[in-house]
């Protein structure tokens, strides 16, 4: 039952607007970490597969998986590796859209399909691009099965302030995308956060990363060499080339006061201040801790309680 441990994206998980995008085309530039799009299907393949788990296991020895009694954990490992594969054949077929036939020429010009010359997928020929970056947002609602299907993945969970994600999110017709009110952007916000924030806790600093919000404005160098050094990898000055430029932006800045205000009165926002203040109090533990893990596996046990597929 030996699998490939090797696989080791990474994730990033917390609320929405978070400088997710950026932090996705910025880590994307390395050559060692491929870019994407938002995926959805990769959680959503593995709640499937968890599903499929069960099915295979429903009728002890009358039943293909339990007959043996075969472990989840190598299951969820060989499903993780089904989507590596899957990841790496999606991203040659958009290498070859973007750059054309770059592997014969050895010559690889800058994607004109791009408008931002920054935004690459592929800066060199040489580019490894071994690993890969996620930033769908509904990860965070499924963080421990995805720690299952990848046992070497790591997180960085993007923390910003609630009333500004609330107004992000209220704002989010000024790009195309259904706006959220105050409430339940507030609920956005917790569920998410407080995911990220038990991740935190269940893996420890080896295996997720906190990167506060402002820091990508104030400080990007300094942010994404300490990211680059807890993924293990070398700091290369092309990442920091996307956050010369906005993205993705609901353009709502000058709102975020007068959000505040309305804010205030709501119990929501009181349970938002009150968490944030609770993480932002102390850094990520070094030691996992276990109790923690069991309320990332139990809110996805209950996610999937009565749902089948077949």
């Amino acid at each position: 039952m030996e699998t490939n441990k090797k696989t080791k994206p990474v994730f990033i998980i917390g609320a929405p607007r978070s400088a997710t995008s950026a932090m996705v085309w910025a880590l994307g530039q390395h050559p060692n970490i491929q870019p994407m799009p938002e995926t959805a299907w990769i959680a959503s393949y593995g709640v499937g597969a968890y599903l499929s788990y069960l099915k295979g296991s429903e009728r002890e020895r009358f039943s293909h998986l339990s007959n043996v009694d075969y472990p989840l954990e190598p299951f969820m490992r060989r499903v993780g590796e089904s989507v590596d594969a899957i990841v790496r054949d999606v991203f040659a077929v958009r290498c070859e859209r973007f750059y054309g036939d770059y592997r014969t020429t050895g010559v690889l010009s800058v994607n004109p399909r791009h408008p931002n010359p920054n935004l690459q997928i592929l800066r060199s020929v040489d580019d490894a691009k071994q690993r890969w970056i996620d930033g769908t947002p509904m990860n965070s609602q499924f963080i421990w099965i995805l720690a299952q299907m990848f046992p070497e993945a790591r997180f960085i969970h993007n923390l910003r302030q609630p009333h500004e994600v609330v107004t992000s999110l209220e704002g989010f017709a000024t790009v195309g995308a259904d706006p959220q009110p105050l409430t339940q952007g507030l609920e956005t916000w917790i569920q998410h956060t407080e995911n990220a924030w038990f991740a935190e806790r269940a893996f420890g600093n080896a295996r997720v990363f906190r990167a506060d919000f402002h820091r990508i404005a104030q400080e990007p160098e300094e942010l994404l060499a300490e990211i680059l050094e807890f993924l293990g990898e070398d700091f290369d000055p092309a990442c920091l080339l996307p956050l010369k430029h906005r993205l993705n932006s609901s353009e709502v800045d000058a709102r975020r006061e007068e959000t505040l205000q309305r804010l205030r009165d709501l119990r929501a926002f009181q349970t938002a201040e009150a968490l944030y203040g609770q993480i932002v109090e102390k850094k990520v533990q070094r030691q996992p801790d276990v109790e923690a893990e069991a309320v990332l596996e139990r809110r996805f046990l209950d996610y999937c309680h009565e749902k089948t597929l077949v």
